[in-house]
């Protein structure tokens, strides 16, 4: 409450409490260090790892199953390289697409991968998760196994490069 305080001519004054002292200044405060702890809490968490899962789809002839791998390497995506990635033919299996070993090479792991199997037709989908730093910036690719084991891309998408 605010202190009244008389002076010697009769005048009637209202000392105030100081800015510190109120409430409001204190729900402020405590906002402030929440977001502050929050957005610093994020940044060690980035790099660890996750366990991996699989699960089985519910269609017949259908099996998937996801892995988060171990920390990125670069994961340093701009957009020509992204544009410059070789698409090939899902009809040809994958005929003419870039090969995920080479694109594992130049830009580190992915940060989570999907295998999924349809009519004895393998496929895998790699995302790349802030991959220049934002946390908007992202890059799906989607790779189709060949014969001797290796993938080749047949589809991608992005969001977020510069």
């Amino acid at each position: 409450m605010a202190k009244k305080i008389t002076d010697a001519n009769g005048n009637t004054y209202v000392q105030k409490k100081p800015f510190y002292k109120r409430v409001w200044f204190w729900i402020i405060v405590i906002l402030v260090l929440a977001v502050i702890f929050g957005v610093s809490g994020n940044k060690g968490n980035s790099n660890k790892t996750s366990a991996s899962s699989s699960s089985s789809a519910k269609k017949a002839g259908t099996n998937s199953s996801s892995s988060a791998p171990a920390e990125n390497k670069t994961q340093k995506w701009s957009q020509s390289d992204y544009d410059g990635l070789a698409k090939g033919d899902i009809m040809n299996n994958g005929a003419g697409g870039a090969n995920m070993d080479d694109v594992i090479a130049k830009f580190g792991k992915p940060s989570s991968s999907t295998d999924s199997s349809v009519n004895n037709m393998s496929t895998r989908t790699s995302i790349w998760t802030n991959t220049n730093g934002g946390f908007t910036a992202n890059v799906t690719l989607s790779f189709v196994k060949q014969a001797n084991g290796t993938y080749l891309l047949y589809s991608a998408a992005s969001t977020g490069l510069k």
